[in-house]
């Protein structure tokens, strides 16, 4: 996060219904703006946990969807932490902001709720806050998918997501290189093992994990599993519909600006 070697702008979604941002940590306005997606067309917000690196720009973006806190509307659903703070995080959204939009929920785990076309259920994850979630979202037309935040690995973990299409997991680490409340390239095989969906993507990269290379990781993955595994870059679009296909950015920024090579 501190480097921005790993952008950290979060996920946008978009149906014909739904504008939604997940998890908008630092740089997520202005990274919308990079990418041409007009943060004040936002209809929703969605955020896991009170983390600095999925909350940063949550203000902003609350204030780009109420077009400046003059118009009530869209959705804020967020996991307890980042509305209420818990015994370990302080809430990440202040007063004044969790007035500005039209419905606030506060997710926690087996609720379900509606944005647009989209129905989603909150799901459990296991990390440093303990009120992290992670989402999974039924369409009509392009059926399901999931999205885990940081987590380690925990039994019924896979229960959740069993049938989607297309499953997202924060992966910080590479094989080998756990760290408690995280998940690694082997734990992300595990689960695709388990839940066996159309594609895994893998994002949410710290140093080891870049350093190591994610196209790499994911290969292991795809290997041990034969389930087709993407390394996310920033700029990288997916489209589900009968098929999911994949369009990636054409640059991507190496590690020399960090290295100093």
């Amino acid at each position: 996060m501190i480097t921005q070697r790993a952008k950290t702008g979060g996920i946008r979604i978009l149906s014909e219904k739904v504008n939604m941002h997940i998890d908008p940590g630092p740089g997520a306005l202005i990274y919308s703006l990079e990418q041409g997606l007009n943060p004040q067309k936002i209809n929703a917000i969605l955020i896991s946990h009170s983390h600095l690196d999925h909350t940063n720009d949550a203000g902003l973006l609350i204030e780009t969807m109420t077009k400046g806190g003059r118009t009530k509307r869209g959705t804020l659903a967020a996991a307890h932490s980042v509305i209420e703070g818990n015994e370990i995080c302080d809430r990440a959204i202040s007063k004044y902001h969790r007035q500005l939009p039209e419905k606030v929920i506060d997710a926690k785990v087996g609720m379900k709720f509606n944005v647009g076309d989209f129905n989603i259920e909150v799901g459990k994850a296991v990390h440093a806050d303990p009120d992290t979630v992670g989402f999974r979202f039924e369409t009509q037309d392009a059926g399901s998918f999931g999205y885990l935040p940081d987590s380690e690995y925990f039994k019924g973990l896979s229960d959740f997501f069993e049938g989607v299409r297309l499953l997202i997991l924060s992966v910080l680490r590479p094989s080998g290189q756990p760290w408690k409340g995280h998940m690694t390239t082997d734990d992300a095989a595990r689960i695709a093992e388990e839940v066996k969906p159309n594609i895994l993507v893998i994002t949410h990269f710290g140093m080891l994990m870049l350093l190591r290379s994610p196209n790499r990781e994911a290969k292991i993955i795809e290997k041990k599993t034969g389930i087709h595994t993407i390394a996310a870059k920033y700029g990288m679009r997916i489209t589900v519909s009968e098929k999911i296909q994949t369009v990636e950015p054409k640059d991507q920024t190496d590690l020399s600006l960090f290295m100093g090579t």
